[in-house]
């Protein structure tokens, strides 16, 4: 066969792969490869099975795509289920307020003489919580017991708010002498431990001796409210007090 001539079998020309820099054994080699792939018989309906498989593929990425957007409107129809996600999520919101709002418990043994209670160096009280005199023991009462119109708040904690509200008070005995006193009261639910009388009681008494000077001290709970009645003095003026508050509630 001559070589300049096309074969007949072959779409390409020697002089095309002589062109491109083949040599002629190269040209041979293609053009068997050539022919061999033209040569594999392809199955009949190949082509179709494939399409419908790849069809099939589509339909059921489809389906599954709208099932599960089916089942979420059908869990988001359902009126306990949205109720129940609200109930929880309120119950959430109302534990994290609580938590945030909720205020440090402060040591009984932190109201005691050591307090700062120099009227001076205190703030007037913020009034973050109803003052209010103890009931029992003629407290309410105008009598020989003269309080400050002017009412304190105490910081024992680090709490922007005022822990504690104290008046101060002075009793004349009928000479020179005047004992000096304070009322400090606290909420219940920020002290523990509770006092565990219900009444002024000076027989229930602690006596501290500090640089100042020396104190007694009365503490007692009324309903709601811890009171402290710290007493500039000791037994002697304490029972002063005392009989103060029994000549005025009688």
């Amino acid at each position: 066969m001559n070589l300049s001539e096309s074969s007949p079998e072959s779409d390409f020309s020697l002089s095309d792969h002589t062109d491109s820099g083949l040599s002629s054994g190269d040209a041979a080699f293609h053009d068997q490869i050539k022919n061999v792939l033209f040569d594999v018989e392809i199955p009949e309906g190949l082509k179709d099975s494939v399409l419908a498989s790849l069809s099939q593929n589509h339909v059921t990425d489809l389906s599954n795509d709208q099932t599960v957007a089916m089942s979420r409107r059908d869990f988001l129809k359902k009126p306990g289920v949205i109720t129940g996600l609200s109930v929880c999520l309120m119950f959430l919101m109302m534990l994290t307020y609580f938590w945030a709002t909720q205020e440090p418990v402060l040591a009984l043994s932190e109201f005691s003489p050591e307090l700062n209670l120099d009227s001076r160096l205190l703030s007037e009280f913020d009034n973050n919580f109803s003052e209010q005199f103890p009931v029992h023991g003629g407290w309410r009462l105008k009598g020989r017991l003269v309080f400050t119109s002017k009412s304190y708040g105490i910081s024992v904690g680090d709490a922007s708010k005022h822990d504690a509200v104290v008046r101060f008070f002075t009793l004349p005995t009928g000479g020179e002498k005047v004992i000096y006193g304070s009322l400090v009261q606290v909420p219940a639910g920020r002290v523990e431990p509770l006092p565990s009388h219900a009444s002024f009681d000076p027989d229930n008494v602690a006596y501290a001796q500090l640089k100042k000077g020396n104190y007694a001290t009365v503490k007692w709970v009324e309903d709601d409210r811890v009171y402290i009645c710290i007493v500039f003095g000791g037994s002697r003026e304490l029972e002063a007090v005392r009989h103060a508050l029994q000549f005025t509630s009688a």
